[in-house]
This record gives structure tokens, C-alpha cells and sequence, in this order.
């Protein structure tokens, strides 16, 4: 009894000993411009029934220009992601500059959660937008945008959470709900 009793403690020390090294992920991510960070986006549900489909639920996500002072000058479409597509397939590029060309880490984003059968009766049903502050270690990479929404009502979602992903060493971070240390 004994003997068994110690064979079963050496055996899960030795198995939890052998665990505590796993291997990195080994993923060439295709490594964007000096000046650029690629994106791809995923978006998954937290409530998830067969209504959704119809309902055509999305994910876009556009790149605010700013002026050297900080001003919004025009607005462009970096992604368009459907909640039954294909998810990840997509790459875009957000472009760390201003609206001058000028290398900025100035960058604003503004994310939407869009919903309806077609064009005609599209509904924004969340949106957000805020000042791309990622940090150092996800700066010129190519991440994934993991989007967690749920449904609130008919033609009616929510962004719960946003998070930006680093495949190649699997670091997270969290975008939205967004948090400014003060």
C-alpha cells in the first residue's frame, strides 16, 4: 500500500514537473510594414441561437484619420467581418499614420456592431471608438481581433469585449471595454 501511495506521488510529481515547459507556438505571422500593424478579426457569441443567421451580424471596424492637431479628417473601412464567416480569413492593415502621411502612433479606431438582413435595414447596435493604445510588445505584428458579442434583442447586439491577439506568442490584451490608468 505504501509502496503504491509513493509510486502514485513520484508519478504526479514527475508528470507536473514535465508540464511546466510547454513549447511556444511556432507560427511565421507574416510581419507588416515598420509603419503598419496587419489585423485579422474573429467574432464569437455568448448566446448564440439560429435567429443570428438571418439577422447577417457583423463586425467593422474603420481607421479615423487625424490631422497633425489631432482633428478627425475622413474615415476609411479596414474590416467587415460576418459573425458566420469565415473567421480570420480577412487581413487588413491599419496604417500608423496621420492623415498627412506622417508616421503617428496617433491612430483612432472605431469599431461597430452591425446587424440587419441587408443594406436597407441595417442597425448599428453597438460602436465604439477610441485611440489605438496597444502596448509595445503588439506594436508592428499581425494580431487577431477576437470580438465577444451577445444579443439583446431582436436586430440588437452588444460588444461584451475586444480583445487584440498575438498568435505567434500568444500575449492578449484587452481593447474594449477600454481602461485608462489615471
Amino acid at each position: 500500500m505504501r509502496i503504491s501511495a509513493l509510486f502514485a506521488l513520484v508519478f504526479c510529481f514527475v508528470m507536473l514537473a514535465g508540464c511546466g515547459g510547454m513549447p511556444k507556438p511556432q507560427i511565421d505571422a507574416t510581419m507588416p510594414r515598420s509603419d503598419a500593424t496587419n489585423v485579422r478579426a474573429s467574432v464569437m457569441a455568448t448566446n448564440y441561437d439560429s435567429s443570428w443567421d438571418k439577422e447577417n451580424v457583423r463586425l467593422r471596424v474603420h481607421q479615423i484619420w487625424l490631422n497633425r492637431d489631432g482633428v478627425p479628417t475622413n474615415k476609411e473601412t479596414v474590416l467587415d467581418k460576418a459573425f458566420d464567416g469565415r473567421q480570420g480569413d480577412q487581413r487588413a492593415v491599419l496604417k500608423m499614420k496621420d492623415s498627412e502621411g506622417r508616421s503617428s502612433n496617433r491612430v483612432r479606431l472605431q469599431f461597430e456592431l452591425v446587424s440587419g438582413e441587408n443594406k436597407t435595414n441595417e442597425n448599428v447596435s453597438a460602436a465604439s471608438t477610441l485611440e489605438w493604445k496597444l502596448s509595445s510588445s503588439l506594436a508592428n505584428k499581425d494580431l487577431l481581433l477576437l470580438a465577444v458579442v451577445s444579443r439583446k434583442g431582436r436586430n440588437n447586439y452588444a460588444l461584451d469585449v475586444l480583445y487584440a491577439l498575438d498568435p505567434a506568442t500568444g500575449y492578449i490584451e484587452q481593447v474594449l471595454p477600454s481602461y485608462d490608468a489615471k
